[in-house]
């Protein structure tokens, strides 16, 4: 490989037409370098307002929450408001799927324990985006050497990954030069191994983010690549490598399946008598609210409806 390399260096420059495929490719250099820089720099800051959005809508659910919670006997202006703000927090870019199904849970049901484990994940959801949020301004305005020095070298990550294909072509056309038809399969099962192996490695580098549940695809990806050096055994072992990296990439669609809330078995499951649901008209709500006396322990609850089973 490296004698390889060697000699294609030096007919780049034994030429004119190597100065001139030397000279393009750093053209090519400087263009990607420069293309992918600004794409990292508008991903961070797109990410950044995704963050500040989101924390935005959920402040304004906080406080009415969190006052909620304090009390016991809640009114219908307040819960109509909170079913209000609630509803405009769907539309925060970085809404879970968990708190998206605990929002709908209590729209539907109005139930305390529902809005209890509401405010639970709620407070736990605001304070690990403003966590993050904190992480990403640090890393923006006061970055570490480290951190510094991989935002110099991130750039380059695509330029460095097409000279890989390159090295990775150059080496099939070498090695079907008076290859026998026999091991022909060979040759194209390595080239195409080293292949994917480059890409995972790309997507580790480039796209990969450090939260937990990517810690699998993480860990995927790198096997994928470390299988690749299993090459160095020999032409023979090619098809044997790229069958073991297929295996991986298949068992990575195994941990994509996620059971939804409503699939998790909660405690008392059993115990939940299926009613059918009571709608509230506005001609309802328009009552409720005109009539002093009326009270919020009238509101349909489920609850109130099993009792009365």
């Amino acid at each position: 490989m490296f004698h390889m390399v060697t000699t294609f260096i030096n007919t780049l420059s034994s030429s004119v037409e190597g100065f001139i495929l030397a000279g393009l490719m750093v053209v090519l250099f400087i263009w990607l370098y420069i293309r992918t820089a600004i794409q990292l720099q508008t991903t961070g800051k797109e990410q950044l307002e995704r963050l500040q959005k989101s924390l935005m809508l959920y402040s304004r659910v906080t406080g009415p929450l969190s006052e909620m919670m304090e009390r016991e006997d809640h009114s219908l202006e307040e819960i109509c408001q909170l079913i209000a703000l609630l509803e405009e927090c769907k539309a925060a870019p970085l809404l879970t799927s968990d708190l998206h199904e605990q929002i709908d849970a209590y729209i539907r049901e109005r139930d305390p324990s529902r809005l209890s484990m509401l405010h639970k994940t709620w407070v736990r959801e605001v304070n690990r985006r403003i966590e993050e949020q904190s992480t990403l301004l640090r890393k923006w305005d006061r970055p570490s050497w480290g951190f510094s020095f991989w935002g110099l070298l991130k750039p380059a990550l695509p330029f460095m990954a097409l000279v890989a294909i390159l090295i990775w072509s150059l080496q099939l056309y070498q090695t079907l030069i008076g290859l026998p038809e026999s091991h022909v399969i060979y040759a194209w099962a390595r080239f195409v191994s080293c292949v994917i192996a480059t890409a995972s490695l790309y997507l580790v580098f480039m796209y990969t983010r450090r939260l937990p549940y990517n810690l699998v695809y993480t860990g995927l990806y790198v096997l994928i690549a470390l299988v690749a050096l299993f090459h160095l055994l020999g032409l023979n072992m090619a098809l044997y490598i790229i069958s073991v990296q297929v295996i991986l990439f298949i068992a990575g669609f195994t941990f994509t399946t996620k059971r939804t809330r409503r699939e998790r078995p909660y405690a008392g499951r059993d115990l939940v008598i299926t009613v059918a649901p009571t709608l509230i008209t506005e001609e309802t709500v328009t009552s409720l609210a005109t009539t002093p006396s009326q009270d919020i322990s009238e509101l349909p609850r489920r609850s109130r409806r099993m009792n009365n089973k």
